[in-house]
Formats: C-alpha cells, structure tokens, sequence
C-alpha cells in the first residue's frame, strides 16, 4: 500500500472512531471510554515513541487518579477522556498536584477522544498549575487531529503499525485478516436505526446588543434572565417578538437578519452594534457558546412547532401535539412509513357521568436535544406520552400513573415507530413550510431522515421486550386502550 493511501486510511479509521465515541457518549454509553483507553495507549507508543506506555487502570488501579497511561522510562503521563471542557483540565491537573504525581513524571498530556475547544484560557490553567509542572494547553491537549499530523509524518512502518491497531478496534479483527478472510456470517446484518436526525439550520447569525433599558424589570433593576427581560420588554410595548432567538452576555442572538427593516428586533437592539457571524465561528469558541447555540435551535424549533400546532410543555421540558381547533375532540396526522398510514396524536376522554367535561387529554409527545457528530448537527427525539387538563394543558394529576401504565403495554417496537413518524412528520412539515406564506416570514431548520449505521450483528429482538404486565392498570383501563 502507498504511504498516501496508508495516512487517508488512518485518518478515516481515526475519524470513525471519534464519530463512535461522541455518538456513545451522546447515548449515555460511557464505557468506551474504558476501551478507548488502550486504543490511545497503543497508538501513543507507535506515533510518539513512548514504547513503555501502559494503561495505569489495568495494571495499578482502577480509575487511578488524574492519569490513565504512563511510560516510566520517558516520564510522560497522559489522561485520557471524553470531557473537553476547561473544568476537566483544571480537574486532572488538580489531581496531578493533589496526588503529586510531578514527582514521578515530567510532562503530562490530556488526550480528548473527541475534539478539543478551539482554544483555552492560559492564563486559568497557569493559575491552577502553579510551579510544580509546566503544562501548555497548545501543546498538552491533544485530539485525532494530532495524530493524525503525527500520522502523516510517521515513517510508513510506524504508520502502518498504528493503522493496524486502528482496525483491530474499528472493524473487529485482527491485525493482518481482512474483512474478506473470515466465514460469512451465517445471518444477514442489520441496520442499525438511530434517533438522530440531521438537522440543517441558516448559514448566517446575527449578533447585536441589546438596549440596556430592555434588560431592566418594571422597577429599574436587571433582570438576571435575559431572554425573558427582552421578552417582557416588547410585551409591555404591545409589539411582542417570535421565541427564534437568544440572549446571553447583553447579546441578542438569532438568525433573523436584525439589519432588515422588517426585523421584529429592531426595537431592542442598539442601532449600528450588529454583526454577522457563520454558526460554526460563534458554537466552535467553547462550550458556553455552544451551549448557547443550542438553546438558539431549541427555540428556533419551538417557533417553527408552534405553528403546526406543537407546544414546548416548559415544566416537563418536552414538545406535545395540540388539537387543530378549539374543541377537537382527536387529531390525526397521516404519514408515509411502510404504507401511508394514520396515527392519533391527541385524544380528549370525558368523564363517565358527565360526558360534556373532559378528565383528560393525552397528547404524543417527545424530547430533543441537539448534538454535533463529526461536524454535522442532528436532533435526538425521544418519543413521549403526556396526560393533561384544563384549556392551558397543565400536568394531569394522574399523568405518572396513566403514563406508567401505557408504557407497561409498549414494546421497542411501537416506541421506534413512534420515533419513525415523528421524523417523518418533522420531513413534512419542512414541505409545508417551504410552500405556506404564512410559514415563510422568517429563518427556520429543516431535517433529513433518520441516521442509520449498516452492517451491525443481527440480534433477538425478544431479549429486548419488555416484562408484559398480568393485568392493566386501572386508570389506564378507565382512560381507554391505544
């Protein structure tokens, strides 16, 4: 194999093995960073030299603290981990100087499974360093993108040998045996379906000050939340603003075009402070931005939601479908999964004897929460049921039991097919929007179809149903079946 073609192939291992760790990571799967650990070891002792480098938590302790692999001979020791934020390096380094572990080694390097901030703040890690180790985060944080520049300059026997390690754990075997050396498998492989779905957003943002009189309460004094400051502010005004947007530091941030003349934010914004940014160069400045960026897509969601008639639950956190109109008793929605099909998305059920009240409605809900994988955003939706009453659809006081039993009746199945349409239904929208005026008036997200991963090992879906309950429950019975 050619040298170039070996460093293209180590950097797509490399690559896939970062998109499997953050898509771990996003699932609450943290032990692959466990297995990651030897992963990083073995290519440390190719591409760096290191050839005395072990895993510590193998060979000393468990979770030894503040390192997870060191070579004695070379004195380095490096830390291992998934948490690219501030807070971990000031952690670890604490626990290098709690632990003074400066005695045994003398450079010490935080290897990132994932990606690294684009930078960190000198002046808080010298802070916290001291003078018993020298540490530079330019040069001890490292990610994939170190070794893969380590990687291309590596002689091709070093490089070869760090592919090999690669493959051993991206593709499951042995250094030497190709895919096609082994058996076939006996079964077909499956797909593996996701609930991710990748979402697209405006390719411009918008950033202005905001008027410091939009940040004050009715009585002179700040309001600490800003975003509900700005919001008040052109309430009291009688000129209300859409929830596309957000504040944070005296900013407001959206991808409405807060130069245009139309901008519902013209009012609280201070005239000439606005500027135009890509979302990569606000979300990539660090964690806090990047939180920020994603409340923005929340609330760009909601807006968008709102007008299909899909409501932010804030106190359960979660997205519920409305009814059409004032006193439908069902709503429907058609979608196109197998066959074109319907599924109820609301239902109101009245008392037994008084049958013009309602006891209850139960809405199909889901959660969201945004992610970045490998450069691309997606949404993860999770499938939810609320139970509610009253016209403003407060928490029904026996939602947790009527939504405990309603999950008891679930099977994977059903709650995949209930992610399914609720990523087929967010599609459709995206073509009503794209045609409806009233739709049109303002920057919005769209979304492709759901993340699948092929050739995953067949499994029993059996082994993953859950225990069927002996009998329903009662308030479930007395509600209705699905």
């Amino acid at each position: 194999m050619k040298h170039a073609e070996l460093i293209n192939q180590f950097r797509d291992e490399i690559s896939r093995l970062v998109t499997e760790v953050e898509s771990a990571v996003a699932m609450g799967h943290l032990d692959i960073n466990k297995i990651s650990e030897d992963v990083a070891c073995g290519l440390f002792r190719e591409l760096y030299g290191f050839s005395h480098l072990r895993n510590l938590n193998d060979e000393e302790a468990m979770n030894f603290p503040g390192i997870d692999l060191a070579d004695d001979e070379a004195r380095v020791a490096i830390q291992v981990t998934s948490d690219k934020s501030l807070e971990k390096v000031k952690s670890t380094i604490q626990k290098i100087l709690d632990h003074k572990l400066y005695e045994r080694y003398d450079r010490f390097i935080i290897y990132n499974l994932t990606r690294k901030q684009s930078s960190y703040s000198d002046q808080a890690v010298a802070a916290i360093s001291g003078d018993k180790i020298t540490f530079d985060a330019r040069t001890d944080i490292l990610d994939f993108k170190d070794l893969s520049t380590k990687a291309a300059q590596a002689e091709p026997r070093q490089l070869k040998a760090a592919l090999d390690l690669l493959l051993v754990y991206t593709r499951g075997h042995d250094v030497g045996l190709a895919d096609e050396d082994f058996d076939p498998p006996q079964e077909p492989p499956e797909s593996l379906a996701m609930n991710l779905v990748e979402v697209f957003f405006p390719p411009r943002l918008f950033i202005a000050e905001i008027r410091a009189e939009a940040l004050k309460g009715k009585k002179g004094a700040k309001i600490r939340n800003q975003r509900k400051a700005v919001k008040e502010f052109c309430r009291g005004k009688d000129q209300p603003v859409p929830s596309d947007f957000e504040a944070s530091g005296g900013r407001l941030i959206t991808f409405h075009d807060l130069d245009a003349g139309e901008s519902p934010f013209r009012q609280v914004i201070e005239e000439g402070t606005v500027e135009e940014f890509a979302p990569i160069d606000y979300y990539g400045v660090d964690e806090d931005h990047e939180r920020v960026f994603k409340s923005l897509l929340r609330f760009t969601l909601q807006q968008k939601l709102h007008k299909h008639d899909v409501m932010w639950q804030h106190h359960e956190k979660i997205f519920i479908f409305l009814p059409r109109s004032a006193g439908q008793r069902k709503r429907t929605e058609n979608w196109t999964g197998q066959k074109v099909s319907s599924r109820m998305v609301f239902e109101r059920k009245f008392k037994r004897e008084k049958k013009d009240e309602v006891l209850s409605s139960r809405h199909l809900a889901f959660s969201v929460d945004f992610i970045q994988l490998d450069d691309r955003w997606y949404v993860v939706v999770t499938p939810d049921w609320f139970f509610s009453y009253g016209d403003e659809y407060r928490r029904s006081r026996y939602g947790d039991k009527l939504l405990s039993g309603l999950k008891r009746m679930e099977k994977n199945r059903s709650v995949y097919d209930q992610f399914r349409f609720i990523a087929s239904w967010l599609e459709d929208i995206d073509g009503q929007d794209l045609f409806s005026d009233q739709n049109a008036s303002g920057p919005t997200l769209s979304f492709a179809s759901p993340l699948k991963l092929t050739g995953a090992r067949p499994l029993d879906e059996k082994l993953w149903e859950p225990l069927q309950a002996e009998e329903p429950d009662a308030l479930q019975e007395r509600f209705g079946t699905l």
